[in-house]
């Protein structure tokens, strides 16, 4: 590879350190690539997609670098976006903005023109606009207004075959045309759409209830990239369709004794359509060790938290519910107090605070499990069944998440001294799945497919797997984009490197 005939008016960069740097997301994986480049416009990227086809390199697009299950990590090309392609185009209920624009800074932006988005995961100060289309990004309010996909209205992209396209107009003939067969194929296909209604509301992978939901083909294509992780096109342009501020109502705070009580209290609350809907186990709770997140009943066995934003006589609602509970406390917050305020900082403190009990009794915390969908309904014989599994096994486990639409973390603990750490890690992998796929569940959740869990895939989808590959060939027929991270995947441990987390 000669990078020198690379010719862009962005950076390339082969120096060993900023390979080191971008060998690494926040996943326990590490894959040193052959060259980084920094595009500043699509005439970059265009020469860096012929250079690749050229030198037989796959190409990743990587915005913020947050992911969790390796996904912006590859050995080929890293197109880092966050350096120039970071601008926010537009403001304003239809907002247009570039994918290496921090998720943060955007909020803030539109936070002066009174609008949100309220698709906001924690890792809001690194994660970045691009990162949160290929993930198909959540957050604590996508219990009430949906994942990121439903506030994309188009996406301009550019294909592998380095066609520029704009969902918003028309696309390609053969896009479009093998688009309409795949969707055709689909709808005639009474199984495999079974085997996809059956999967959680959050269930990762291809979006193929899209196929299903849009007669548009630019439209089926802007909702098929979402969620995709980068292997269907490198997304240049997002456009937003944002919505008015809804300040809270009141926030309820309950600390549980029983976990059937909190599962059933749960639904109960669940159909009040709350804005969120927030869960943390008694360990969460005692690692973090807040101002309201805390362990103050030894006899408690898990928090929930649920927001409401359409009125105050709904907040009294879920207030009546809770009432009814065996529970230790029941905190009432109101809006803007410094009671909400403390409540979402012990929120956003629950992963440092387990990564620091981590070091301080040297154990390893991978996200390996970390991105568990269900159906609300079975959250309490999910809970009690991967509770036993880590007994079972030996691992002590913390358990928090978004039960308002069917997301828990689920992070084991495992110690580095016993030995066979890769077994320990696909032992607790694979018997999660098997409680998960028992329940019509998923490994491939919330923060999506990637070398962590893309395996599952084909067990999970059966028949309707098909539709994935097809899509693929459609978009990458040589597989240029992201390679190894949603189809022909290694065994789990393949590529993840302890050393960091050790320290």
């Amino acid at each position: 590879m000669n990078p020198y005939n690379l010719d862009i008016s962005g950076d390339w960069d082969t120096d060993p350190a900023v390979l080191e740097k971008f060998s690494r997301d926040m996943s326990a994986y590490r894959i040193v690539p052959a060259l980084v480049v920094a595009p500043k416009n699509e005439e970059d990227v265009l020469r860096t997609l012929r250079f690749a086809h050229n030198e037989g390199l796959g190409i990743v697009s990587r915005s913020g670098g947050s992911d969790l299950s390796g996904a912006s990590i590859g050995p080929g090309i890293i197109l880092n976006f966050k350096k120039y392609f970071n601008r926010a185009i537009r403001l304003g209920e239809d907002a247009i903005v570039e994918p290496g624009m921090i998720l943060d800074d955007f909020l803030k932006k539109i936070s002066a023109h009174n609008l949100m988005l309220p698709a906001v995961p924690s890792s809001s100060a690194l994660c970045a606009l691009g990162g949160n289309v290929g993930t198909r990004a959540t957050g604590p309010r996508t219990a009430k207004y949906g994942t990121l996909d439903a506030f994309v209205t188009s996406l301009r992209f550019i294909t592998a075959g380095g066609q520029v396209v704009d969902t918003a107009q028309s696309l390609p003939d053969d896009l479009s045309t093998g688009l309409r067969r795949i969707q055709q194929k689909f709808l005639d296909d009474a199984a495999s759409r079974a085997i996809v209604d059956r999967r959680p509301f959050i269930a990762g992978g291809y979006n193929l209830k899209a196929l299903t939901q849009y007669s548009d083909m630019g439209e089926l294509a802007a909702h098929l990239l979402v969620g995709s992780i980068g292997t269907l096109g490198i997304v240049t342009e997002i456009r937003l369709k944002l919505i008015d501020k809804r300040p809270s109502q009141g926030t309820l705070v309950a600390h549980f004794r029983d976990y059937e009580e909190l599962a059933a209290a749960a639904l109960r609350l669940k159909a009040l359509d709350p804005a969120a809907l927030e869960y943390s186990d008694a360990s969460c709770a005692g690692h973090v060790n807040g101002k309201i997140l805390n362990l103050e009943d030894p006899g408690m066995v898990g928090t929930m938290i649920a927001e409401f934003d359409a009125s105050f006589e709904q907040a009294q609602e879920g207030r009546k519910i809770l009432e009814t509970c065996n529970i230790s406390r029941l905190w009432v917050i109101s809006s803007a107090s410094p009671e909400e305020a403390a409540l979402w900082q012990d929120r956003r403190r629950t992963q440092p605070s387990l990564l620091k009990y981590c070091r301080q009794k040297s154990l390893l915390l991978p996200p390996i499990i970390d991105d568990i969908a269900f159906h609300l309904k079975d959250f309490g014989p999910i809970s009690k069944e991967l509770g036993d599994l880590m007994r079972r096994l030996g691992h002590e486990i913390s358990v928090y998440g978004h039960l308002g639409f069917g997301s828990i973390h689920a992070r084991p603990y495992f110690d580095p001294a016993q030995g066979g750490l890769e077994e320990q890690i696909e032992t607790v992998s694979q018997e999660a799945f098997k409680i998960l796929h028992k329940y019509n569940g998923t490994l491939v959740g919330e923060h999506n497919a990637g070398r962590s869990r893309s395996v599952y895939l084909e067990m999970e989808l059966g028949p309707a797997y098909t539709y994935l590959h097809e899509i693929k060939k459609l978009f990458d027929p040589a597989d240029l984009l992201n390679p190894g991270s949603l189809f022909d995947t290694d065994p789990i441990c393949t590529h993840m490197d302890f050393s960091p987390m050790r320290h």
